[in-house]
């Protein structure tokens, strides 16, 4: 069976090693003193800041809960579903996505560069960016945009952007496959909307439409 092909929701152990190693939470040098000094991280008594306190585990979380409540991570997700094979997209696990979408690590993974790169190029004529470029063109590609989102990572990087600043460059990045892919062009050239729109997974008493994406 070809790698790139299955979407088997099984993920390489390898690669989910490599994926992930940069996303784990860790404890600090100072977390580790503070351990071995006998100093308890909720004691109300205790000099900490209160976002010392917090467990990184517990800030991983709600970054992951502000990514699944973001209407834009929605539309990434239709748009993987139904165009990835006309811009042929490789196959990249969704919860190695959403991992390295939400994580604060300062070196980000291969892989997630170059699946933004893929992107990036085809909006710039097929001109090639190296990794190294990462960071500068996908700040001067946000500030096409939104100057704020472009300000933001001028000033402090992408790994330190909010979870709502890097999918709104993802999801705008997807968005402008539809003028510069033109195999995709021609696909919804001539196709009513409605047969291009992701169809729900269901839909509840109340008539809020679900998706189901794997």
């Amino acid at each position: 069976m070809d790698a790139e092909n299955d979407d088997s929701m099984f993920i390489d152990p390898e690669i989910l090693q490599k994926e992930l190693v940069i996303s784990l939470p860790i404890l600090t040098e100072s977390d580790v003193e503070m351990m071995l000094n006998g100093v308890d991280f909720f004691d109300d008594e205790s000099s900490l800041d209160e976002d010392d306190k917090e467990k990184p585990c517990l800030k991983r979380d709600q970054r992951r809960l502000n990514l699944l409540n973001n209407p834009d991570y929605g539309v990434i997700l239709c748009f993987i579903e139904r165009f990835r094979s006309y811009i042929k997209m490789k196959n990249y696990p969704l919860r190695i996505l959403e991992d390295n979408l939400i994580s604060e690590k300062e070196k980000l993974s291969g892989r997630f560069i170059d699946f933004h790169l893929a992107l990036l190029k085809k909006t710039l004529g097929g001109k090639t960016i190296k990794r190294e470029q990462f960071v500068s063109s996908l700040t001067r590609f946000a500030y096409r945009f939104n100057r704020d989102d472009g300000d933001y990572l001028d000033e402090h990087g992408y790994s330190k952007s909010t979870v709502d600043i890097k999918l709104r460059i993802l999801k705008n990045l997807f968005e402008k496959q539809f003028d510069s892919d033109h195999t995709l062009k021609q696909f919804v050239a001539n196709k009513p909307s409605i047969e291009i729109r992701s169809k729900p997974f269901g839909r509840d008493r109340f008539g809020a439409s679900y998706w189901l994406f794997t």
